[in-house]
């Protein structure tokens, strides 16, 4: 594995020590709107996940070069997520499934990791290397906005 990829892959899976740091989180502050209108945590999780599982199980499998591949239709795959986070009683099972998931789609990814593959999704040029950084951001995106909330939540 090149340099580059083990910088890539190993920063698609900060999220799972990041996501062993949410055990502490009241069951109160996990289970509400992280702001007006907004999922709550336990409902950013299962997005995520569920991502992570679409990833596992449809995308990076058909990865091979030349593929053209679609993502999934954004609404409704959001809508199954928040539907999933309702079955979720306990945070810890949620980020036991969560980190289990991701560990699956990392090691799926250092398997079929390559730096020159190259395939479209919805017609765009892609290489698992830009796959991998879309959602890289995603992460990072809903982590800041967890953060925040949690940050709000302390100093209220």
């Amino acid at each position: 594995m090149a340099a580059k990829q083990n910088k890539t892959l190993s920063q698609f899976s900060d999220l799972v020590s990041w996501m062993e740091k949410l055990r502490d989180t009241g069951k109160e502050q996990w289970l509400q709107p992280t702001s007006p209108g907004k999922w709550s945590i336990r409902e950013i999780l299962t997005h995520m996940m569920n991502w992570d599982k679409n990833s596992l199980e449809m995308m990076v499998p058909a990865m091979e070069e030349g593929a053209k591949l679609n993502f999934v239709d954004i609404e409704k795959h959001n809508q199954v997520a928040t539907a999933l986070a309702q079955a979720y009683m306990e945070l810890d099972i949620l980020i036991d499934d969560c980190i289990k998931t991701r560990q699956d789609l990392l090691a799926l990814l250092n398997e079929k990791y390559d730096t020159t593959t190259k395939f479209t999704i919805d017609n765009r040029n892609y290489t698992y290397k830009k796959f991998v950084h879309v959602f890289i951001h995603h992460d990072e995106h809903h982590k800041q906005q967890m953060e925040a909330f949690l940050e709000r939540e302390k100093s209220a």
